[in-house]
């Protein structure tokens, strides 16, 4: 646990730093350097349960797509989405095991290169599509209700935890653990929303709320069963106390697009 908290209020400073006070740029290519990260620790995973994936392709396409999306928009990401269906299976001649494991290690590789790039694309949105003012407000919106929600499961988890909520995928998750959480991210999300001064109608701001209390456990479960499909307790050993970065990015990138969507459909930006 002192490691764990020793990481996250070293990285956090570096991370508000990132989103309030420099470029819109910057922010994404802290995000991009995060989410290409990611996608190694997914595709090494992979590797490691002995899917004949190509390790570099992922991490590749996905820098290519977080780039088009960010720099063209829709139309970049489209093109992109469009590209990788197709590159995919041809880098797939290429690799050794090729004919044995192609499938499978085409399948791996091009979802790698679309869930980490659609949702890597929609968090770095976040920032842009709302414009300067309001973007960096609802990012760290965005961050610190996720943050907060996911330190309230983990502390009410583990002094009230009983009922285990998926033995098999999380054992140490619990339906306590999920209740304390539930609650940590509807507070967060109004007493950030009205720290920051967050200018969005109540009713979205409440939809915002509810779908992180929602959309970040179930990213955070979609990442534990892939863990455990491959037999690894953690995406990478690179953060002590929190895994790997795909660990630590898992629900930010799963509740990206629900939001970005609410908020698009509101006319509430873009």
């Amino acid at each position: 646990m002192a490691r764990r908290e020793a990481v996250a209020f070293t990285l956090g400073p570096l991370v508000v730093a990132a989103i309030v006070w420099l470029p819109p740029w910057v922010y994404l290519a802290v995000l991009g350097a995060a989410v290409v990260g990611a996608a190694d620790e997914l595709a090494r995973m992979a590797t490691t349960a002995g899917h004949a994936v190509f390790r570099p392709v992922a991490p590749l396409l996905v820098a290519a797509t977080l780039t088009a999306a960010w720099i063209t928009g829709m139309s970049g990401l489209m093109v992109s989405v469009a590209t990788i269906v197709l590159v995919v299976p041809v880098l797939q001649l290429m690799h050794p095991r090729s004919p044995d494991g192609s499938l499978n290690g085409a399948a791996v590789t091009a979802f790698t290169v679309l869930y980490l790039g659609v949702t890597g694309a929609c968090l770095g949105w976040l920032r842009l599509v709302p414009g300067d003012d309001l973007g960096w407000r609802l990012v760290l919106l965005f961050f610190g209700t996720i943050w907060l929600g996911d330190s309230g499961a983990y502390y009410v988890g583990r002094r009230f935890g009983r009922h285990k909520m998926s033995p098999r995928i999380s054992p140490n998750k619990t339906w306590e653990g999920l209740a304390g959480g539930t609650a940590a991210t509807l507070a967060a999300a109004v007493a950030l929303g009205s720290l920051l001064r967050v200018d969005l109608p109540w009713p979205v701001l409440l939809g915002v709320a509810v779908i992180l209390a929602v959309a970040a456990p179930v990213g955070d479960l979609v990442e534990s069963q892939f863990k455990r499909d491959t037999g690894v307790k953690d995406s990478s050993a690179l953060l002590p106390g929190h895994g790997g970065l795909l660990d630590r990015t898992d629900s930010l990138l799963f509740a990206a697009p629900p939001v970005l969507a609410l908020l698009v459909a509101t006319g509430t930006v873009g």
